[in-house]
C-alpha cells in the first residue's frame, strides 16, 4: 500500500509538472507573437504615414519640407526606399535580426532615393524640381535640404 501511494503521488506530480511546463511554453510563445505583431503594426502605421505625408508635401508645392521621425522600437533600423521608376515606397525595418517589409504605392511622383535611420531618428520628406516636373524626395540631412 505504501508503494502504491508513492507511485500515485509521483504520477500526479509528473502530470502537474508537465501541465505547468506546457502552460509556460504556451504563454512565452504567445508573448513572442504579440511582440512581433506589435512591431509589424508600428511598421505598417509608419509606412502609411510616409505615403500620406508624401502626398501632403507634394500638394503644398515646391520648396516644402516635412520632418518625420522613425518610431520608437528597441534595436530597430529602418531603410526607406523611394522607387520613382515603379512609384513605390518600401519600408524595411530590421528589429533584432528580424526583417519586416512594407511596400506601398505612392499617389504622387517620387524621386529615386534611399535612407537608413535608427529608431527615434528624424528625416525629411521634401519636394524637388527635376526639369519641369515636381517630385517628392527623402533625405536624412539635418535641415531638409
Amino acid at each position: 500500500m505504501r508503494g502504491q501511494v508513492s507511485l500515485d503521488f509521483l504520477f500526479a506530480f509528473v502530470l502537474v509538472t508537465l501541465t505547468v511546463l506546457n502552460l509556460i511554453q504556451l504563454s512565452s510563445s504567445e508573448i513572442a507573437h504579440a511582440e512581433s505583431f506589435d512591431v509589424m503594426a508600428k511598421v505598417r502605421v509608419f509606412s502609411a504615414e510616409i505615403v500620406d505625408h508624401t502626398a501632403k508635401v507634394y500638394a503644398v508645392g515646391e520648396g516644402y519640407s516635412l520632418k518625420e521621425e522613425a518610431p520608437q522600437i528597441k534595436d530597430a533600423k529602418f531603410t526607406i526606399i523611394f522607387n520613382g521608376t515603379n512609384n513605390k515606397i518600401t519600408v524595411n525595418a530590421n528589429v533584432s535580426g528580424k526583417n519586416y517589409w512594407i511596400v506601398k504605392n505612392s499617389t504622387v511622383p517620387i524621386a529615386n532615393a534611399s535612407i537608413s535611420v535608427y529608431s527615434g531618428e528624424s528625416f525629411w520628406i521634401k519636394t524637388v524640381r527635376i526639369g519641369d516636373m515636381l517630385y517628392v524626395n527623402i533625405t536624412n540631412s539635418t535641415n531638409g535640404n
